[in-house]
């Protein structure tokens, strides 16, 4: 593999932009079921998106590597991406193909359903990550998620060196794949409890089974596992620390991209300090500031808000 041997102190982000259509509605409905939505919003996502987005904002070096469509929605995108301050460089535009999209039902109570029509980013294939491969490889943190081919996603487990920290948010999962050649070569694995639990296949009850299910994964060859838990805050597990996290008791308006936010935030944090605990006590500040607001990027803290929480953190 053509990398660098001492990778540079900065993140590189393998995923999704999606743009995304919100309906506030009472009541989340059920199959065969209409109901009036109450609101509407529109915005910007996709999970890779969110989580770089989340790192520039925090001040990262963020490289992300993404494909968008080249119509409307696209064109908004790649507005979005340069008002956010994301390198162009290694985005790419497919022509004919429609921007991922994804509608999201959110109720009263901030819970949310999400469609995912995948788009362009169906687009980022094994022949991207080959001809980005040292752009990519040269970043201290990579991080990706599964809302891309998941060939793509093997090959980066498959290239990363022991000079890299492997970073998978396992979302979306697909239960008929088999993820274990995935896993390991995860440095840190940052499912939610349903994802946990799917991998795992120990049943999660609340905090019960975490212990377990966890200890699964890191037989598995994960080396650190952080379970995001919502409300319940966040559940650490390696070789040397079993720890849960709490946060915050606050008003929740959507969680839609909350992980996301956390994942950026981890990430951004864990670059500069290596320390475990500390990186999730800030994600989990900064992803509980984002859930009292609608939309996922939107609702990244702002600059003062982020200057008093990085006080608390440092």
């Amino acid at each position: 593999m053509n990398i660098l041997r001492q990778p540079k102190n900065s993140i590189s982000v393998i995923g999704s932009s999606n743009y995304d259509v919100l309906l506030k509605v009472n009541e989340i409905p059920v199959a065969g079921e209409t109901v009036l939505a109450t609101g509407m919003e529109t915005g910007f996502g996709g999970k890779g998106a969110n989580q770089a987005i989340t790192i520039a904002k925090l001040g990262g070096d963020v490289k992300f590597f993404t494909c968008i469509g080249g119509d409307s929605f696209g064109k908004l995108y790649m507005n979005n991406f340069m008002e956010n301050k994301i390198n162009l460089e290694f985005i790419e535009i497919i022509e004919n193909e429609h921007n991922g999209i994804a509608i999201i039902n959110v109720d009263k109570d901030g819970r949310n359903d999400i469609v995912v029509y995948p788009g362009a980013n169906s687009h980022l294939t094994t022949d991207m990550i080959i001809k980005n491969e040292k752009d990519i490889f040269s970043s201290k943190l990579i991080i990706t998620q599964l809302e891309i081919p998941l060939s793509s996603v093997e090959l980066i487990a498959e290239k990363k060196s022991n000079n890299n920290v492997f970073i998978l948010n396992p979302s979306p999962l697909d239960k008929n794949v088999n993820y274990d050649p995935i896993l390991k070569n995860v440095d840190i694995l940052v499912p939610n409890e349903i994802e946990l639990a799917q991998l795992s296949g120990i049943k999660i009850d609340g905090l019960k089974g975490l212990d377990e299910a966890t200890d699964k994964l890191l037989e598995k060859g994960v080396k650190t596992v952080v379970v995001t838990l919502g409300s319940k805050g966040a559940f650490v597990r390696n070789e040397d620390v079993q720890e849960h996290l709490n946060v915050r008791d606050v008003k929740v308006v959507d969680t839609e991209g909350a992980g996301d936010i956390f994942m950026g935030s981890f990430a951004c944090s864990y670059l500069k300090s290596r320390d475990i605990i500390k990186s999730v006590k800030f994600a989990n500040e900064v992803a509980t500031i984002s859930v009292t607001r609608y939309g996922t990027q939107k609702s990244i803290p702002n600059d003062d808000e982020l200057n008093k929480i990085n006080k608390m953190f440092n």
